[in-house]
């Protein structure tokens, strides 16, 4: 374990979903229906960010505590008080020394069981250490052994796993075979481009941008960043309009992997996919969207920018060979020499002219210029060159600004994305995928939903919808025929596996709720399909739980109703609130849940490109009922928007300890605005940064957005606890299967659930354990003082 001071720089945190990535070999990309995880984006709403995370172990003394011989009474409150006052002041040191040193008391059962968890959490320390110290010798091995053979991917695994165990990430680049790992993913990754390989491109590119990312060399990353931007916007072309071409690239790489494993044939009905995803984009549409970025946008400069993006996104999509499977006039040289010459001339014209003096002007002279060369040459539709233009310019704002949150929602994708802002959410309750086949496939049904209750299974295969078959449909198409009005039905046509024919199940509509607050154990379903939580994780000492996936309308209320039934089963000296893994939501449950402990002052406040203060949330005293409660939160790399608001604003206002590793960094706030034509379309765009209150002495408060470069970023934690990779895969994975009861099973045939004390016996979670310790302490003064009481009464 070591500390950090408040406000102070904590070690490198990197972006979550990188790292975690870099390190694992597949990501799998699937489509809710009629419920999806809420990715807020209106002005009252911050949006989300990665929500995994690894990081390094911790690193704590391993003597265990030593019994104390102090009178009980005062002296034990002291201690609690101690305790206390040193974990949030950052001061593990003394943290580590009191629990070394807890003092005898009245209450002799509870005072023991808290000495025996003091001895078990250092043990756990010292067996963290020697678990390092193992990994690095393994992941040193592994890379030897993947140079021998010449496998990148591999070999660049191996290197981020040893960056990732390092504590300082600058040292592991210094490494001889780091750097030979690095020489031959560069030497791949030109192969590669040349040969049209950008599957392997991309996989080389991604974990060397990983690599240097907050390792201090900006240059370089910066380098590895911009490359694997331009080859993630080639595949998400062949991904568009060539799917066959991006199925053989694929092929290539399953053959790579698995050598032995048989790939599945091309399934010529993704081919007209890409018409759907453009229809209805209009010039007007495009023009709406830039002008609204080149004059509201946080960071941008203005057009320039935004016209150099979209000119050079048009010209990968003319050099993209591959797309002539789809547009012929690409597969014609000369027609293509023609074109790219033209939007070199465009790009040429934007370049003479100084960056501050572009204007509307030279937008609609750009988009005419390349609109005619098109007509001229290649012939495009025109949708697909508005379309990639309109990407490229918001891609350019990423490349510059860092901001991955601005976005056109084409009218395709509207829908869908005002769901997710309204968190209204009316259907069946499944997450749907399509198999290599083109099958519309169940991912899993959502626990208490109509289709859960209906007796829907995952890899149930999806045939039908209301009697019209599903072949050929894209998932857009059959979210749009499952979804409807709460309270009709919809009849779903089923093929499962062992069963002779298709059956159907008719189920009515319902809103769907997004569960985002979760408690310690989930004892069971109610008749609704809601989970009935044990919400203490000590019940001995009154230690509460709450783990918050999201802010969306209804979580403070749930929330409050989790706090009404804990108190109502016995008396509450404490709560974990765990915002790890939170990506942020509505900006408004982050304040009321802040306003829950913090009496008066700022919560946060919003300025604009300017500087200009444009919001300023107040703490209300009334409100404030809980501003007693000690509070431990916890925070990992996966902690972004509202819940660095909620930990940032309790860590200012000395409410509660803040405990775990550095936040993500995501203090910017998207507003949504129209660019409606003859379909409905909007731009989410950035437009503030959100501040922290200023802390005692400050005049100005904390910007924790990660800007371009910054070296300070996020909510630095009181006292950081570490966890190595391992110990981050297996919590996750024992909470995920803790957590789920496979209703659409018949009882005697669902898996046992673990039971989440192993993230406490095991040692998977240092964060939690660290957390309950200091909060087992601050009650250990309450409840002593209750047995005090209690044998006085009998004498």
């Amino acid at each position: 374990m070591t500390a950090s001071p408040r406000g102070s720089k904590a070690a490198p945190g990197g972006t979550v979903v990188h790292r975690v990535a870099a390190l694992v070999t597949s990501v799998a990309v699937f489509s809710f229906v009629a419920a999806s995880w809420p990715t807020p984006g209106t002005s009252s709403a911050l949006a989300g960010a990665p929500t995994t995370l690894v990081a390094s172990t911790q690193d704590s003394p391993a003597t265990p505590p030593k019994t104390a011989t102090l009178a009980g009474g005062t002296e034990l409150a002291e201690w609690s008080d101690r305790v206390w006052i040193a974990a949030k002041s950052g001061d593990m040191a003394a943290v580590e020394a009191s629990l070394k040193a807890v003092p005898n008391g009245t209450a002799v059962t509870e005072i023991e069981r808290i000495r025996s968890m003091a001895i078990e959490r250092f043990a756990h320390a010292a067996a963290s250490k020697d678990d390092r110290t193992a990994e690095v010798e393994k992941a040193t091995k592994e890379l030897a052994e993947h140079l021998a053979s010449s496998d990148v991917s591999k070999a660049l695994t191996a290197a981020v796993k040893l960056q990732t165990l390092s504590d300082d990430w600058k040292l592991p680049l210094q490494r001889e075979d780091v750097r030979k790992a690095i020489q031959l993913a560069e030497d791949t990754d030109v192969k590669a481009q040349a040969s049209g390989d950008w599957l392997l491109s991309q996989e080389v590119l991604f974990r060397l941008r990983t690599l240097y990312e907050d390792a201090g060399d900006r240059a370089t990353f910066k380098k590895y960043a911009e490359a694997l931007e331009k080859v993630n916007r080639r595949i998400g072309l062949l991904a568009q309009y060539a799917p066959k071409q991006l199925h053989e690239l694929r092929r290539i790489q399953a053959a790579r992997l698995a050598p032995t494993e048989k790939f599945p044939e091309w399934n010529p009905a993704f081919a007209e996919d890409w018409k759907e995803q453009v229809r209805d984009i209009t010039r007007l549409m495009l023009t709406a969207a830039m002008k609204r970025a080149a004059t509201t946008h946080i960071s941008s400069k203005g057009w320039e920018p935004l016209i150099e993006g979209g000119i050079d996104a048009v010209g990968i999509l003319a050099t993209t060979d591959a797309l002539g499977e789809t547009f012929p006039g690409l597969a014609d040289a000369a027609k293509v020499r023609a074109f790219t010459e033209a939007v070199e001339r465009t790009k040429k014209t934007l370049m003479n002219l100084p960056a501050d003096k572009v204007t509307a002007n030279d937008y609609s002279d750009a988009i005419t210029s390349l609109q005619k060369a098109n007509i001229e040459t290649v012939d495009l539709p025109e949708p697909v060159l508005f379309h990639e233009f309109g990407d490229g310019a918001v891609d350019e704002l990423a490349s510059r600004f860092e901001d991955q949150y601005t976005e056109i929602i084409w009218p395709e994708r509207l829908r869908r994305f005002q769901q997710q802002i309204d968190g209204d959410f009316v259907g069946v309750g499944i997450l749907i995928r399509h198999d290599d086949k083109r099958e519309i496939v169940v991912v899993n049904p959502l626990e208490g939903s109509p289709a859960a209750r209906g007796g829907i299974k995952a890899e149930d295969r999806l045939v039908g919808v209301n009697g019209a078959p599903t072949t050929g449909w894209s998932l857009n198409k059959a979210v749009e025929q499952i979804t409807g009005p709460a309270g009709e039905e919809v009849t779903l046509n089923i093929k499962r596996t062992g069963v002779e024919c298709a059956f159907d199940v008719k189920l009515d509509r319902e809103r769907i709720k997004i569960r985002s607050v979760n408690g310690w154990w989930k004892k069971g379903l109610d008749e609704s399909g809601a989970p009935q939580w044990d919400w203490y994780v000590d019940p001995a000492a009154g230690i509460g739980y709450v783990r918050l996936t999201g802010f969306s309308e209804e979580s403070y209320a749930d929330f409050r109703a989790a706090i009404t039934q804990m108190k109502a089963e016995r008396q509450l000296n404490g709560l974990i609130l765990d915002l790890r893994h939170n990506p942020g939501g509505l900006l408004n449950s982050a304040v009321d849940f802040t306003n829950a402990f913090v009496p008066s002052g700022t919560v946060v406040s919003g300025e604009d490109r300017n500087g200009r203060e444009v919001f300023n949330l107040q703490a209300q005293p009334r409100r404030a009922d809980l501003q007693d409660l000690p509070l431990v939160v916890l925070v990992n790399q996966g902690s972004a928007s509202a819940s660095e608001i909620v930990s940032g604003a309790l860590q200012v206002h000395d409410a509660a300890v803040i405990l775990g590793e550095r936040s993500f960094g995501k203090g910017s706030v998207q507003t949504v605005h129209d660019i409606s034509d003859k379909s409905s379309a909007a731009i989410k765009l950035t437009t503030q940064y959100y501040i922290l209150p200023p802390a005692p002495g400050e005049k100005h408060g904390r910007l924790v957005h990660k800007k371009a470069g910054a070296e300070d970023w996020g909510v630095n934690p009181d006292l950081v606890v570490k966890m190595t990779p391992e110990q981050i895969e297996k919590s996750l994975e024992l909470r995920q299967q803790s957590d789920i009861i496979e209703e659409w099973k018949d009882e005697k045939d669902r898996k046992p659930r673990p039971d989440p004390k192993e993230l406490l016996t095991k040692n998977l979670d240092p964060q939690l354990e660290t957390a309950l310790l200091i909060l087992q302490a601050r009650a250990l003064k309450t409840i002593d003082a209750a047995a005090m009481a209690a044998a006085s009464g009998k004498r």
